[in-house]
């Protein structure tokens, strides 16, 4: 049965979609709701295919930044797992950019402040995502991305760094951080490093690809909180608050974790290897 939340949220997508879609410019207007849902469907799908265009551009120059890192690991660290890209879905669906429409349509009395006419208001069209193994990764393959843009490292850039800077600006030339981020100033669970690229070349200017960096175990909160929490809240379903409080300290859980496991990485990494010898034996805990 709709709840209360489900039927106002279907209430303003019909609104959205019938008083704000340029019907007069595509020369028709289907006469049932669901044939006009489809049809906004294909308009945005076509509308959006240019940020997969851009994105595959970007990836290009990205991808071999990334695989020089994991080549110049340290001795100690070569083999393991460093990052790799998540490229699945690389442009928003329909129905997310609808309700992420809905979303910033406070006033229903006022003309939405993004609607079909400025798509490009919405940041993350376009996106993929970079999923590294720890927070030190993060952090090297966010410097690394950011180096081309700033200018006191111009001189000790490598070609594929000049390559990137020469094809893309990096919007406000850094990554905005939500994972080091005090907990007032914290919206949601979500911990990544966020980048927006923009190409240099006219015919695309303006097309921002949004890249995510983030480690496992942030990408896998983010997996289970958009089944458990983010959808069911779009489709205007009633999420128990309990549900949001323990997601988000769950995220809080996974940072310790993430933190944790950087400091073994880092300590691992500085020890001088030893032979192989019969274990050490693992002391008990004093008895109280």
């Amino acid at each position: 049965m709709p709840t209360a939340e489900s039927q106002t949220s279907d209430s303003r997508l019909r609104r959205l979609v019938d008083d704000h879609f340029p019907w007069s410019e595509e020369g028709t207007r289907p006469d049932s709701w669901d044939s006009r849902q489809r049809w906004v469907h294909r308009w945005l799908e076509a509308r959006t295919a240019v940020y997969r265009t851009v994105a595959t551009s970007l990836l290009a120059r990205v991808e071999p930044l990334i695989a020089s890192l994991e080549e110049s690991l340290p001795t100690r660290e070569q083999g393991r797992f460093f990052a790799r890209v998540d490229a699945s879905h690389v442009t928003k669906s329909p129905e997310s950019i609808l309700e992420k429409m809905l979303r910033r349509w406070k006033n229903p009395d006022e003309p939405p402040p993004i609607s079909f006419h400025n798509l490009d208001q919405l940041t993350d069209l376009g996106r993929f995502r970079i999923v590294a193994n720890f927070l030190g990764d993060v952090a090297t393959i966010t410097q690394h991305l950011a180096a081309p843009y700033d200018t006191t490292r111009l001189a000790s850039l490598t070609p594929g760094q000049r390559a990137l800077r020469e094809e893309f600006i990096l919007i406000d030339n850094n990554f905005e951080d939500h994972i080091w981020r005090l907990p007032g100033n914290r919206q949601s669970g979500e911990r990544c490093r966020k980048g927006r690229f923009q190409p240099r070349a006219a015919e695309y200017r303006g097309y921002q690809v949004e890249v995510q960096l983030l480690t496992q175990l942030q990408e896998a909160w983010d997996k289970k909180d958009h089944g458990l929490i983010y959808e069911p809240v779009r489709r205007g379903e009633h999420v128990p608050e309990e549900h949001r409080i323990l997601c988000a300290n769950l995220s809080d859980q996974l940072f310790i974790a993430d933190y944790q496991f950087e400091q073994l990485r880092q300590r691992h990494s500085r020890q001088e290897p030893h032979r192989a010898s019969a274990p050490e034996e693992v002391p008990h805990a004093a008895a109280k």
